[in-house]
This record gives structure tokens, sequence and C-alpha cells, in this order.
């Protein structure tokens, strides 16, 4: 309630006139009111704007390594629904504004991110959509926008869900929900258990975000394609989530979630320092490999050549011997020579 609310509502009651004169709001309290909105706004926007300055960490990473391997994009699948329930849940309960703008901003990364996901996937861990059937295949490859608008075999089979190599599918699922959900709510406008059960949903989605990003590291047991300053600016930005939310008694719902994702964050932020680690021992020790590699070879380069040197030194005492050996047999010679002619005479 503002100033002048409080104000009109004492007087219009009379049993409240002591309190009124009490309590009435004086103008000599306005600079601090108006400081204190400026902070209110203040919080607002950075509630909106400091989760998508996150996602940029996480975009320049895409666009420096050229790859996604490594990123889980069932991340943006989770964090398109659970913010997209967010929004409709909002319709039924109508809490504060700033998460709803805050939803809608980051349903609106979650697309960015896809494309970029599908843009720098691996050409040796592509799983295309298609079929295994070779008939199948004919049908569904080289088709036109509208052909995959109305064929969804395949974007809702479960070995390939969310596993796409073509982004309209990622978009026909998204516009999937969104209609479904509007469906139902139409439907249920009435029932407010029903909103509530979207809010559930909602923040069931936010808490289990990094869970796909953590079984991830655990396989890959790599962390080079993962932004740690996006997982950390998550985790700092969570934790002022869960206060905002707190201190606005947000529903229940949605600060559970958020309780989820600081936790969780959390776990990211420890595997990545690990598997960071892990990384630079194993270059460490590949450089101590390849350095011992290169002294051996040079050891057998220098054993080599003694070896030569030696079979060169024994070839020439060999040949030092035979020509001594020839020498001495000549002078013998030449010595039988001179005797026979001496006794000839």
């Amino acid at each position: 309630m503002g100033i002048n609310e409080i104000n009109a509502y004492f007087n219009n009651n009379n049993s409240f006139s002591y309190i009124h004169r009490a309590l009435a709001v004086t103008p000599t309290k306005k600079k601090t009111s108006f400081l204190s909105n400026m902070a209110l706004i203040g919080m607002d926007i950075a509630m909106i704007v400091a989760p998508l300055l996150t996602y940029l960490f996480q975009i320049n990473k895409f666009y420096k390594t050229k790859s996604s391997k490594g990123f889980s994009k069932f991340i943006c699948l989770l964090l398109f629904l659970g913010n997209m329930f967010r929004v409709f849940f909002w319709t039924g309960t109508h809490f504060k504004n700033t998460l709803l703008y805050q939803s809608i901003g980051i349903i609106t990364f979650q697309v960015i991110l896809i494309h970029l996901c599908v843009k720098f996937q691996d050409n040796e861990i592509q799983k295309s959509f298609l079929p295994d059937n070779k008939q199948e295949q004919k049908v569904y490859s080289g088709k036109s926008l509208l052909f995959y608008l109305i064929h969804w075999k395949q974007t809702l089979h479960p070995k390939t869900f969310w596993k796409w190599t073509i982004e309209i599918e990622y978009y026909k699922f998204m516009f999937f929900i969104c209609f479904v959900l509007f469906v139902l709510c139409q439907i249920f406008k009435n029932y407010k258990i029903f909103f509530h059960l979207i809010g559930i949903m909602s923040a069931t989605f936010e808490s289990f975000t990094c869970v796909p990003q953590v079984i991830e590291n655990y396989k890959v047991k790599n962390s080079k394609n993962v932004s740690f300053s996006m997982i950390f600016c998550w985790f700092l930005g969570d934790s002022f989530r869960l206060f905002y939310n707190i201190n606005y008694k947000s529903p229940l719902q949605i600060i559970l979630g958020i309780l989820a994702q600081v936790i969780l964050d959390f776990v990211v932020c420890i595997q990545i320092c690990i598997y960071r680690d892990k990384k630079n021992i194993t270059k460490v020790n590949v450089n101590i490999k390849n350095k011992i590699n290169e002294i051996n070879q040079l050891m057998k380069k220098i054993d080599e050549n003694d070896v030569k040197k030696k079979e060169s030194k024994d070839a020439v005492e060999i040949e030092l011997k035979k020509s001594s050996s020839s020498d001495e047999g000549e002078k013998n010679e030449q010595k039988l020579e001179q005797t026979n002619t001496s006794d000839n005479s």
C-alpha cells in the first residue's frame, strides 16, 4: 500500500483513529521512501537481467571451442519447461511481475543456446533424427518446413527425443508445449488447484536443471565446453533469487525449486574444478611421457653411434692388421729372394 492509501484507510475507519495518529506516514520520510523504492527497482532489474547475462559466458564458450560436446542440451529443455510452466502459473496466481519477465528472458536464451548447440554439434557424435528404415529415411529426407511441422513421429520418438540435428524439431516441441498449456489453462481457468499444480511442475523442472550436466560431466570426465563462469554465476544468481523470493514471500513451489538449483549449481562447480584438474594432470603426464620418449630416442641414437664407432674402429684395426701382415709377407719374400740369389752366386 502506498502512503495515500494508508492515510485514506485510517481516515475512513474511526475505530483506528488512534492508530492513524500513531502510525500515519508523515512527509518527512519521503526521501527514505524514494531511496527504498529505487533500491527495490534496482533489485527487480537485477533479478531480470542478471540471470540472462550468465548465458553469455556459455555462448562465448561455444564460439571459442567451435563445439557443443560436453554441454547437455537437456539443461535447455528443463529451463524451458520450468520457465514456460511458470509463465502459465503466473496467469492463475499473478505473483510478482519481475519473475514473469525473468522467465520470458530465460526462454528466449534457451532458444539461442539450442541454435548454437545444433550449429556446433560434433559430426562424430551426431545422431540423426531419421529412422533406421531406409524406406522411411527417403520419406523424411529433403522435405520442406511444412512437412516437418505436420509429421511428429520422430519428434516424439523416445530414442531421438531432444537429440535432433535439425532445429525445427526443437522449436516444434516448444510450440507444442505452449499450445497444450494454453488449452489446459483455458479449460481449468477457474480451478486454483490446477495452477498450483503447474507451479509445482515448474519448481520440479527448475530444481532438476543441472542434473543432466552433472550426469554429462560424470560420463565425459571433461569440462572443456562448459563455462565455469556461467555455472558459478548461476550459483550466485540462484542464491540471490532464493533470498529475493523468501523476502517477497513468493509461492513455496518457487522457493523450493530455487533451493534445489543452488545445491546442484554448487555440485556442478565442484565437478568442473575436479575434471579441470584431471585434465591438467593428464596434460602434464602426456608431456612427461613425450619428454621421456624423446630422451629414450636420443639415448638410442647415442648407443647406435657408439656401436658404429666401435665397428669402424674394429674394421680399421682389422685392415691395419691385414696391411701389416701383408707388408711382413712381402719383406719375408724379399729376404728369401736375396738368400736365393746369394746361394746361386
